[in-house]
């Protein structure tokens, strides 16, 4: 029997109760004769002195190897694999073994999860993409040893979940290598900066500049051809007070401000409470937007602080509701600031696409407590009478369902009075003037007069506009005359005419009627 090799590489094996040095010579190891060699490598002379709990090391190179698979447990959106015996890339489906070499990559907005014989769970995030270097059960099955090589994007590895003590996993990246046994943590990369975030246990991140053990809710960041830094602790949950519960009008602006330290936050929203079905992923500054993408229906965000690093904290959990259909629709008329007077006005709006009716509301009060008028409406106009007085209106869509969205904002109108119509006075006529007076009415900018021969104001005699409560007007010829007058506000709104005042100009004497007469009748002589 030959010496091994000094190059092995060690496999770790903890002794269990009940282990005898003939009896894992003959399960672990590709020749049991190999037992000796394990004795004189580890220091052990007697071979009845092995104890549960004592680490033997075995060199790999005589350690019985079989072939293990990694499964795809659930896939959402884009997600491919290149299988490395064909070459081939397919669409990744759950159910899938998966062999070392075999490379997944995810889309935007993309997730797959995939597990190992042992339990472990990787979720792969938006995206990613991983490789596995290594899947191999060793000493006859008894333990699991996995590698990964994480060229982009971001994963979360729940690692041994039945604490078996000598499975092994190996993580690597551009920039450094994550060395794991049982231990829950996310590995990102971006470039050649790759990032470690310890969830539980303790995971050996290094490279061949050095490296350091990152305990549970510490993280470290590894740049190429630079040593990790110093494990630093994650940032702890921000508070999610600050989203709605329930989000009625589209965009909603959701501002966070926690924990201190926080340089930005990663915001991930999704369908199902683990994350897969991701409908939103985005790393931003302070500020995120639930926007018109998100269909209605009920959501789980996950928002995780990140510090200076670009080191993700401890997540922050919650979910919303988005019940915003069908949207109110676009108001038309009357806008905000326009001048309006008492009597019908007219409301319009655009039409919604996929909308029934709508439900018009006319208020008083700006939070609809006081509400005067209630009505659904099939089309985009209404004609109503509204007094004067400051009002609120508000419109809100129907589905055909008979499903109503939220009240759209609501409008404030500030009614005006009609101008009143002034009083006139009796016309008078002196000083070959024509003067005509009313009562003056106060509130009222100026007054329109009108005079004319025929009572439907067709032959204008006078049309002016002035600001007192009298005009003189050059005497006309005798005869019969029509006037009317209106009031005007100071937004130059013209209230109604007054109904017509007839009135004579008599001459102003009547001698050449006289000898009018008298000629006429010696004529007749």
């Amino acid at each position: 029997m030959s010496v091994l090799p000094a190059w092995a590489e060690d496999w770790l094996y903890t002794v269990k109760p009940g282990d005898t040095v003939w009896d894992l010579s003959h399960d672990m190891l590709k020749d049991w004769r190999y037992w000796k060699e394990i004795l004189r490598h580890n220091k052990i002379k007697d071979a009845t002195s092995i104890r549960p709990g004592m680490q033997i090391a075995i060199p790999l190179y005589v350690v019985k190897q079989e072939h293990a698979e990694a499964r795809v447990e659930a896939v959402h959106g884009d997600v491919q694999v290149t299988l490395h015996g064909s070459g081939k890339t397919i669409p990744l489906k759950p159910g899938v073994a998966l062999s070392v070499g075999d490379r997944v990559a995810t889309g935007s907005n993309s997730t797959a999860v995939l597990s190992l014989e042992d339990g472990s769970i990787i979720l792969m995030q938006e995206q990613s993409e991983l490789e596995f270097t290594r899947l191999r059960k060793l000493g006859g099955g008894k333990n699991l040893d996995a590698g990964l090589y994480v060229r982009k994007g971001g994963l979360k590895m729940d690692a041994n979940p039945a604490h078996h003590p000598d499975n092994s996993y190996l993580i690597q990246t551009a920039a450094a290598n994550s060395a794991v046994r049982g231990t829950g943590f996310r590995i990102g990369v971006e470039g050649e900066t790759s990032r470690t975030e310890v969830l539980q246990g303790l995971v050996n991140v290094g490279n061949s500049l050095g490296s350091v053990d990152v305990p549970e809710s510490f993280g470290t960041v590894v740049e190429k051809d630079a040593p990790p830094v110093k494990p630093v602790q994650l940032l702890d949950p921000p508070d999610l007070a600050v989203v709605p519960a329930v989000v009625r009008y589209l965009p909603a602006v959701v501002r966070l401000d926690t924990p201190a330290g926080a340089a930005g936050y990663h915001v991930q929203v999704a369908r199902d409470d683990q994350f897969m079905e991701l409908v939103l992923d985005r790393k931003v500054k302070e500020v995120f937007m639930i926007d018109q993408a998100l269909a209605d229906g009920s959501y789980h965000v996950r928002i995780r602080a990140m510090d200076t690093h670009g080191l993700e904290g401890k997540d922050a959990v919650t979910s919303f509701r988005v019940d915003a259909r069908p949207e109110a629709p676009m108001v038309r008329q009357p806008l905000p600031g326009k001048v309006l007077h008492a009597g019908e006005l007219v409301f319009s709006w655009a039409d919604v696409e996929g909308v029934d009716s709508y439900l018009f509301e006319l208020a008083a009060d700006e939070n609809f407590r006081d509400v005067r008028l209630h009505k659904v409406v099939d089309g985009t106009e209404l004609k109503l009478p509204v007094s004067e007085g400051s009002w609120y209106f508000r419109l809100t869509s129907v589905s055909p369902e008979g499903k109503k969205g939220p009240p759209g904002r609501a409008v404030k109108i500030d009614v005006l009075p009609i101008p009143p119509v002034p009083q006139p006075k009796p016309p008078a006529t002196e000083d070959g003037s024509l003067v005509l007076a009313w009562q003056d009415v106060e509130g009222v900018a100026s007054y329109n007069v009108q005079v004319a021969t025929d009572p439907d104001f067709q032959e204008l005699v006078a049309d002016e506009t002035v600001r007192e409560a009298s005009l003189k007007l050059p005497r006309p010829p005798s005869g019969f005359y029509y006037f009317r007058l209106r009031s005007v506000d100071a937004e130059g709104y013209q209230g109604s005419f007054g109904a017509p005042q007839r009135f004579e100009v008599k001459p102003e004497s009547y001698w050449p009627l006289a000898l009018f007469g008298i000629a006429a009748a010696l004529l007749l002589l």
